[in-house]
């Protein structure tokens, strides 16, 4: 199915009255570094830490429009069942959680505290396999964090926002795992100006996507680390319906090792006084070690997707 702006703008109208407008705020210190105006998009300021909910309440509110009795169900390292979850708990709707065991305690004492119901799993993989399931057994909706029209329609509505604040914008940097909030803010920004530039940014040890986009085949025998930025850090299905937006919109994917996107959670500390979790910093980790290739830009924008970290981990990481 082809996702328009049009379906982005009726989404934005479906969630106004649930989400929060996020600004937008100049880095000097990075455009300084950069040579070009680069601005974050404060996603971690969204109500229950990032952009989550945006795609949450899409989904949850098309869906009660024809199936007002409806259950959902959500395999997620954590970030995704996060943001359905308060979006279900808003709506009083029902949410079955599916996570590795070894996801972020932080995730698990939001989930719980959204009234969602959650079992844990050896891994990412076997959680989708199970979910996918029952949805088949019990009849649940079946949410995907990025392979679902509704969930990139609501992740677009940034792109509405970011045109709006940057109409000037000739570059947009992002971290991607499965492409969800990418190929929604690509729709939108192709749209108004198809001469706007898209990177994608993965991490080293998950260059699932990146690996596609370079041999445009797809990878069967891709080895996934584990990863500080596990939020974005998993195998993505080859019938996902991001890479074809992915594919079309992106001049090329940028790798970040483990420690540049540590130094750059705390880069954002020190420089911008915000608590961001590692996934949510690898477009910025991007623009920062990369800095050469966007000195031809006039105005650079990242996301700053969450801040959703146990303060365990960022004790951790600030060791």
């Amino acid at each position: 199915m082809n996702i328009s702006i049009q379906d982005i703008l009726k989404a934005q109208r479906r969630i106004a009255p649930f989400i929060l407008e996020t600004p937008i705020e100049y880095t000097n210190e990075l455009s300084d570094e950069v040579g070009a105006a680069v601005y974050l998009k404060l996603e971690n300021l969204q109500l229950s830490g990032s952009f989550k909910p945006r795609g949450g309440f899409n989904k949850i509110l098309k869906t009660l429009e024809h199936q007002p009795n409806a259950e959902f169900i959500a395999p997620t390292a954590g970030g995704h069942g996060v943001g359905l979850s308060y979006a279900a708990n808003i709506l009083n709707s029902k949410a079955h959680i599916f996570m590795p065991a070894n996801a972020d305690i932080g995730r698990f004492q939001d989930i719980k505290k959204n009234g969602a119901t959650i079992r844990t799993f050896k891994s990412i993989i076997e959680a989708r396999n199970q979910a996918k399931a029952l949805e088949k057994e019990k009849g649940y909706v079946f949410v995907s964090a990025y392979n679902d029209v509704e969930m990139i329609e609501g992740a677009g509505t940034m792109g509405l926002e970011l045109i709006k604040q940057a109409p000037d914008i000739d570059c947009l940097v992002c971290g991607v795992g499965g492409g969800g909030y990418l190929a929604g803010i690509g729709i939108v920004i192709k749209a108004i100006n198809p001469d706007i530039k898209i990177y994608g940014v993965q991490q080293e040890n998950a260059p699932f996507l990146a690996e596609w986009f370079k041999t445009k085949e797809y990878p069967k025998n891709l080895q996934i680390k584990p990863s500080v930025a596990e939020g974005i850090g998993a195998e993505v299905e080859i019938d996902t319906i991001t890479w074809p937006y992915l594919n079309k919109f992106l001049e090329d994917f940028l790798i970040v090792s483990e420690n540049e996107i540590i130094d750059t959670v705390k880069w954002t500390i020190k420089n911008h006084k915000y608590y961001i979790e590692p996934s949510g910093v690898v477009g910025l980790a991007g623009i920062r070690k990369y800095a050469y290739l966007f000195k031809k830009y006039s105005k650079v924008v990242t996301v700053l997707t969450g801040r959703n970290m146990s303060s365990a981990k960022f004790l951790k990481i600030l060791e």
